[in-house]
């Protein structure tokens, strides 16, 4: 096959990259390895949207936008790549909006303003600093999700995707350059090459499914995981054949770690042996998240103690986790617990807690129950038992919620020093109570890449004709994925997938 860009992958980023080569008339072909467009993420951040502008919204400070992500990346990200996304994510907006509103008529919800700022408590500048504005961009009733209306966009256009068809093999020739691919039909295995004249874009997302890499590149991330939410597919193939090409990893792990990995009493953090998954590994937990689990609601270790201030990112209070018996905890709460969360106003997706209101959270507690993974008790002493605590763990627990009683009736957190807008009684039955650790979402460890989307190799040198996007590309997170700044993972990577079709398409 000859085409002059091949794009590998059909989720959010490569299908988005396929729209914008379409809309310009590029020659270009898109390869998937399974039957279909995988799910569409529909939150993304953008900064100074034509969106923002109208809804009246003053434009962002970029320079503390910068230094934040920077910050929370402990330096470890190269800011010039940073900088693309912040620069050029409303171009990317409006695009997606040009098909989603005009096109087909979905409309895009936006989000801004308080609901999109960090609490004070996690922010390191000023409150009136504004973070990214973040969208849904379909109505969950209609189906009519992003990547499906941009396969039916590119199909309108001439184009479609190859499925069933994986990446086996990246091809250079003597100079270096990327030249193309050699793939395997999934069907019946045979190879096709595609030579691609003027570039690869390698859209194949992470590794979260492939647990031998997941091992060794982020042993401290699996260890507090105990549930996923992952795509199965995401096995970490188009980094490898990245790596075998002579581009450079990332050498810090950068799991996206929510804090929502439900499971039963007495089941610890990381991979337990499954026949049936990938690897012989899964995660123990049933259910891909328990969303209500991301409330600052009273946590405590198995000795029954508190360890951490609640009031935190998704993140770190599982990694706080892994300085506890078994890597998890338990959290607490009564039956004020949505009164509380609409206090607490989390935000991202957390805040689905308190905005869908009683019909969703009696759903995630079914859900859960029928699990066998959340007691509802109409004593703190039943709760107790139903979590496991016996003996002097007993006595410790019901100690550790008679003292945040009273830190609430202070109103002051003496221990640990969570806002007191984020304390909350637990007096009032019936009393809800699980054991949690991370359901990991997916990883940002990447190919390191420069400010145009070329990878890198281990001379931090651009390799011609390769480019990377989406989960499989580096240089932007390092540690952790900065979850309160809603949305900033898949507006990079739908950002990026703009910025590689111009580079390679000549539209720059």
């Amino acid at each position: 096959m000859d085409t002059d860009i091949l794009i590998v992958g059909a989720g959010n980023g490569g299908i988005f990259a396929a729209a914008y080569a379409a809309a310009n008339g590029l020659n270009f072909r898109v390869i998937e390895q399974n039957g279909n467009v995988q799910d569409t993420r529909h939150w993304y951040g953008a900064i100074d949207s034509a969106a923002a502008k109208e809804a009246g919204e003053k434009p962002a400070d970029r320079a503390k936008l910068l230094s934040e992500i920077s910050r929370y990346a402990s330096g470890k990200c190269d800011q010039r790549v940073v900088k693309t996304w912040i620069n050029e994510s409303g171009e990317m907006i409006e695009f997606i909006r040009s098909i989603m509103e005009d096109k087909y008529g979905v409309k895009m919800v936006y989000t801004y303003g308080d609901e999109a700022k960090w609490p004070a408590e996690n922010a390191e500048h000023n409150t009136d600093y504004m973070y990214p504005e973040i969208e849904y961009t379909y109505d969950r009733s209609s189906g009519a999700a992003r990547n499906e209306l941009l396969l039916d966009y590119i199909r309108e256009l001439g184009y479609d995707v190859d499925f069933k068809t994986s990446l086996a093999k990246l091809e250079k020739d003597s100079t270096g350059r990327i030249t193309g691919i050699i793939a395997q039909s999934t069907e019946d295995d045979h190879f096709i090459r595609y030579n691609a004249n003027k570039g690869v874009l390698l859209a194949c997302g992470g590794f979260p499914g492939n647990p031998y890499m997941m091992e060794q590149l982020d042993p401290l991330g699996t260890s507090v995981t105990t549930a996923c939410s992952y795509s199965p597919a995401d096995k970490g193939y188009g980094i490898r054949a990245a790596v075998w090409a002579g581009a450079n990893l990332d050498k810090e792990a950068a799991p996206m770690l929510f804090d929502r990995g439900i499971v039963a009493p007495g089941v610890d953090g990381g991979y337990v042996a499954s026949d049936s998954a990938f690897g012989g590994k899964a995660f123990p937990g049933p259910i891909r998240q328990y969303n209500p689990g991301t409330q600052p609601f009273l946590k405590v270790n198995r000795n029954g103690e508190r360890f951490a201030n609640e009031s935190s990112p998704y993140n770190d209070i599982v990694y706080a986790a892994a300085h506890q018996p078994g890597r998890v905890y338990a959290q607490i709460c009564d039956a004020n617990v949505l009164e509380d969360a609409k206090r607490f106003h989390t935000i991202g997706c957390s805040a689905q807690t308190r905005n869908g209101g009683e019909k969703y959270f009696q759903g995630k507690v079914d859900e859960a129950v029928a699990a066998g993974t959340l007691f509802v008790c109409d004593t703190i002493e039943e709760l107790a038992d139903k979590l496991g605590f016996t003996g002097e763990a007993k006595d410790t627990f019901l100690a550790t919620v008679e003292r945040y009683n009273e830190l609430y009736d202070k109103q002051n957190d003496e221990d640990f020093g969570k806002p007191a807008y984020r304390l909350s009684a637990i007096r009032t039955a019936p009393f809800y109570g699980c054991w949690l650790g991370a359901s990991l979402l997916t990883t940002e460890q990447g190919i390191a890449i420069n400010d145009k989307g070329q990878a890198l190799d281990n001379d931090n040198k651009p390799m011609p004709g390769l480019y990377v996007t989406g989960d499989m590309s580096g240089s932007f997170f390092a540690n952790n994925y900065p979850c309160l700044m809603a949305g900033v993972a898949m507006g990079r990577t739908l950002t990026y997938a703009i910025k590689a079709i111009k580079q390679m398409g000549g539209l720059e």
